[in-house]
């Protein structure tokens, strides 16, 4: 009997032995990005925490390299017509979905589908789109009523909502209704999930990765962890307290007040990421005075001071931002620094003697001022100094954060719940491109909340979105910006960047406008 329970209690050990080894064999990674994620459907919201989880689960036709050029990434080959209306598809052999199902041109379609129903550059592409049909089970085709240079950049859209392919009964599901299951062709798949504590995927197997190596979204998509587990850390420093004590590999983003703290420890690093950071935005409502006078808009230009907002933000923290004078982000395809100058060489005797051409009155200004966010804090008392050191009337209306972003829609006179001025920032992957920066479509009432209205510069966008080459769209950006920049669509205060901090056991970190978490792996 004693033998019996020493070999029980001997296999017992074994076991655990084995599944201890097994654990431990396991490679995962643990990341700490900011915010929650509530829902998981790329075509319902632009949450960038969802969008980088998608991009693991998901995969794309086409994907963005480092150059921001469209390169395949599920298609394998394709042709244009001579008359550049007919372009034929075959997708990359051996591709399946998580549940083991081939991925097949009908997917692609149905996918293709969904997309065009929610995505303003696939509205763009309906609205030309004769045909979309399989020419076989891994082969489709695109015929367009006329040409159009856009169609390769849309089907690799990195940012607002990209195209990812879906299981055709999947991607049937109405925009709007919860997705049945979370199942993609990519490097992971969904595993678990619990809203407000994690967000788990695991590495898939039957994923096969393009030859070329990684490139921003483009190339290899390797999976080098077996699971990645985004874990919801509410305060940031709890988050970093957790990132030095080794309980998760990753911060996305380390508050700028620690990150003294996460560099002096010897086993963590820190890089600038994502690259080309974000822009800290002024945007003045065209349709209510004074700022439907655009004089007073431009002294509004030369009024402030892209240093002031950099330095209130940074301090002397000079390697985290930049004075930029592009509209679509320094380091961007579509840089430049035409009609930059009233930003750029800001001077409060010429803004004030344009308000006097202009014959400001006094008007107040109604200045949207969130104080419960220390950026938009702290950003808006420069802002409201600046403006009251010209002459301007400030009308300082401290709220909330989600008190703006209500009233800012609000396209009434300020005395009824309408606004003039509030400041903003937004993220490089959508101010890099005309077709996602917001403020430079010039469509009135239907253009981003200031509602710019003008007819040049909707042919200027209307350009780029036409243009069959880069050539082509880099002149119409430029136009674009010259265009943006006179009329004041919105001002430009500096470019800046976050710093992400990681334990020095991982390698393998991808340079992209975007949180990319393949090619990462643990090397202890």
């Amino acid at each position: 009997m004693f033998s019996k329970a020493f070999k029980t209690l001997a296999a017992a050990t074994a076991l655990s032995a084995a599944m201890t080894l097994a654990a431990h064999a396991e490679s995962v990674l643990r990341i700490r990005d900011v915010g929650d994620i509530q829902q998981m459907d790329p075509l319902l919201s632009t949450n960038y925490p969802m969008r980088d989880m998608s991009y693991l689960i998901w995969d794309t036709l086409f994907a963005m390299d480092d150059d921001f050029q469209v390169q395949p990434q599920m298609v394998d080959t394709y042709t244009v017509s001579a008359d550049k209306k007919t372009y034929d598809f075959t997708l990359r052999d051996g591709l399946i979905f998580h549940d083991g199902a081939p991925v097949t041109s009908a997917d692609v379609i149905a996918s293709i589908n969904r997309w065009m129903g929610k995505d303003s550059l696939g509205q763009e592409i309906a609205k030309r789109l004769d045909t979309i049909e399989a020419t076989g089970d891994t082969s489709f085709r695109i015929v367009l009523t006329e040409p159009f240079g856009q169609l390769l950049n849309g089907l690799g859209r990195m940012t607002a909502y990209p195209l990812f392919i879906m299981p055709e009964r999947i991607a049937e599901t109405p925009i709007g209704e919860k997705l049945p299951e979370l199942i993609g062709s990519g490097p992971f798949k969904f595993a678990e999930w619990q809203p407000g504590v994690k967000f788990v995927v695991e590495k898939f197997d039957g994923y096969i990765p393009r030859s070329e190596p990684p490139s921003n979204l483009a190339g290899a998509k390797l999976a080098k962890v077996d699971r990645l587990e985004r874990i919801t850390i509410p305060d940031d420093t709890s988050a970093v307290n957790a990132l030095m004590a080794g309980e998760i590999d990753y911060v996305t983003e380390v508050p700028y007040d620690q990150l003294p703290l996460v560099e002096s420890e010897a086993e963590l690093t820190t890089a600038t990421k994502p690259q080309l950071g974000k822009s800290l935005q002024i945007v003045l409502n065209h349709t209510q005075p004074p700022f439907d006078d655009i004089k007073v808009r431009q002294a509004v230009q030369l009024a402030l001071n892209q240093q002031d907002f950099m330095t209130t933000l940074l301090g002397d923290k000079t390697d985290l931002y930049e004075l930029c004078a592009a509209i679509f982000m320094c380091g961007g395809p579509y840089e430049t620094d035409v009609n930059s100058d009233r930003y750029m060489h800001p001077d409060p005797e010429k803004a004030k003697a344009l308000l006097e051409e202009a014959g400001y009155d006094g008007t107040p200004i109604t200045f949207l001022h969130p104080t419960d966010q220390q950026f938009q804090r702290d950003m808006g008392i420069v802002l409201v100094q600046a403006l009251r050191n010209v002459g301007f009337t400030v009308n300082d209306q401290q709220m909330d954060l989600a008190s703006m972003f209500s009233r800012r829609n609000n396209t009434g006179a300020p005395s009824e719940g309408g606004w003039n001025m509030f400041l903003t920032a937004f993220g490089g992957d959508a101010m890099m491109d005309p077709l996602t920066n917001p403020y430079v479509t010039g469509a009135c009432d239907k253009a981003f909340v200031g509602w710019p209205c003008d007819e040049e510069l909707q042919a200027n966008w209307k350009q780029f979105l036409l243009a069959d080459t880069q050539e082509e769209r880099k002149a119409a950006a430029v136009a674009i910006q010259d265009r943006s920049n006179e009329i004041v669509t919105f001002i430009p205060m500096g470019q800046y960047y976050g710093k992400s901090g990681w334990n020095t056991s991982l390698d393998g970190m991808i340079q992209s406008p975007l949180q990319v978490y393949w090619n990462i792996e643990k090397t202890q």
